[in-house]
This record gives C-alpha cells, structure tokens and sequence, in this order.
C-alpha cells in the first residue's frame, strides 16, 4: 500500500503564547487537518485573554534564514502568512518567495489589529506590508474592517461588500475572501471572488460564543489547506468555514471572556 500524502504548510506568523492565535494556531488546525506545519515565526507576543502586554519583532536576517532552512529541506504545498510586524519582514518575504516562484496557494491573513484592540502596524505601514506581498499573487482574507484599511475606504462610507472586493482586486491585483463582511446578525457572510472572477458569497449561521480566539488564523491556514489539496476556492471557502464553525463549537470553556479554539475535532 502507498503512503498516503502528508501536505505540509509553511506558517510565516506571530507566536501567541496562549495557544489561541498565530503559529500555534496555524499548527494545531494543520494536525487537525492532517497536514504537517512548518513555520517561520515573525514576533513573540506576551498575551493573554485581556491585552496584548507586549511584543518582541524577529529580525529579518533570522526570518530569512528561517523560511531558507525550510525551503532547503521540504517541498512545500502552501503556504499561510499572518502577522507581519514591519516593512523589511514583507520586503525580505517577498524577495525569497518571488524568486523560487513557487506554483502553490499562499494565503495572506493581513492582520491589523488583535481582538483586544491592539494595533500591530501605524495605517501607511500596514497598507504598505501588504502592497508588497500583493506581489506574490496571493489569496487575502481579511475581515470587512481590515479590507476597508487597506482601501483607505472611511468606516462611515456605505459601500457594498461586493463592491469592496471588486475594487481590491483592482488595486492589489489578488484574489480576496472577505470575512464576516454581511449585515445579518444570525448569519455569518463571507464574500469572496470565485474561479470566474464573479462575487460570491458564502452563509453560515454564527455560533454565539466567548471562545473565538484564533478564529482568522484558523479559517486562513484551513484554506490554504484546501487550496493545496485542488480544491476549487468556492469548495475551499465553505470546507474551511465548517471546519472553524466546529472548532468554535467545541472550544473549551475556560471561563474567560475570550477563549480559545478548540482542534479536538
């Protein structure tokens, strides 16, 4: 009997040291998944369910020799970037991926700030960060407030979703699933391009709870996945939403005004 593939993802993210978010996120929906994460790491937070307390930012000379090490050893089947602390990590991103010109997914989480309201990049570095790796053609997964920072579009402008991604794939040139991006209460919508280049828009109904710490670095790193295993992006939205609705739905109950995912699927 042949051995069954093990898909491997490269994660380029933050270290978040309750487990709920970032690498560690990124890790535990690839076993989940059955896949293998390798990672880079991008910065160490010191987190916990209040507050982000405090933040140390790995030097691009190390962040490039981390995805290197990686790329010199494995064959990687795709690959999820999340928190990107500043302008030279995007650049030296960039410029190694750009030039091996790998042939698999890559989707970009452009996180800008935590659920506890701490903002990782000032607006024209954050924009910036991810104009270059618009470079890479990648997919973007932010959620409605993050797409309209990397737009400039003022939260008080009553644009459409489906406008929003139209005019984000004019101007960054990649494909893009907006996140949560609806107005229904009971419903979770997320909007996104499909194979044609038309908008679409995927429903599920929200799962009220405290424990959705990791939910963006859960849903991204799951497409990822899915893109990788051939999967159109209209079966990989809907596969990776399922998959983190569940792991909300049997979070632990730590009692914690916000919790963590739970993998344990």
């Amino acid at each position: 009997m042949k051995n069954k593939k093990i898909y491997k993802m490269l994660s380029i993210a933050g270290s978040d040291n309750t487990c709920g978010a970032g690498i560690q996120a990124d890790i535990k929906t690839c076993h989940a998944l059955k896949a293998y994460c390798l990672n880079c790491i991008t910065s160490v937070t010191s987190q916990n369910s209040k507050k982000i307390y405090n933040i140390f930012t790995i030097p691009s000379a190390l962040i490039e020799s981390q995805i290197k090490t990686i790329l010199s050893d494995y064959s990687l089947d795709c690959i999820k970037i999340g928190l990107i602390s500043n302008v030279d990590q995007a650049k030296v991103i960039c410029k190694i991926l750009g030039k091996i010109n790998l042939k698999i997914p890559i989707v970009v989480d452009p996180i800008y700030k935590s659920s506890t309201n701490k903002v990782f990049n000032k607006f024209d570095d954050y924009i910036r960060i991810y104009k270059i790796l618009s470079k890479l053609k990648p997919y973007f997964t932010p959620n409605l407030n993050e797409a309209k920072v990397l737009l400039k579009i003022k939260f008080s402008d009553k644009l459409e979703t489906k406008e929003i991604v139209n005019n984000f794939f004019k101007i960054y040139k990649s494909k893009i699933v907006i996140t949560d991006g609806g107005k229904k209460n009971k419903y979770c919508e997320d909007f996104f391009l499909d194979e044609n280049k038309k908008v679409c828009k995927f429903f599920s109904s929200r799962v009220i709870s405290r424990n959705t710490h990791g939910t963006g670095c859960t849903f991204s790193s799951a497409l990822a996945l899915h893109l990788a295993r051939g999967f159109s992006i209209s079966k990989s939205v809907k596969l990776s939403k399922l998959f983190t609705k569940r792991c909300i739905i049997k979070s632990p109950d730590f009692k914690l005004e916000y919790g963590p995912l739970s993998h344990w699927l």
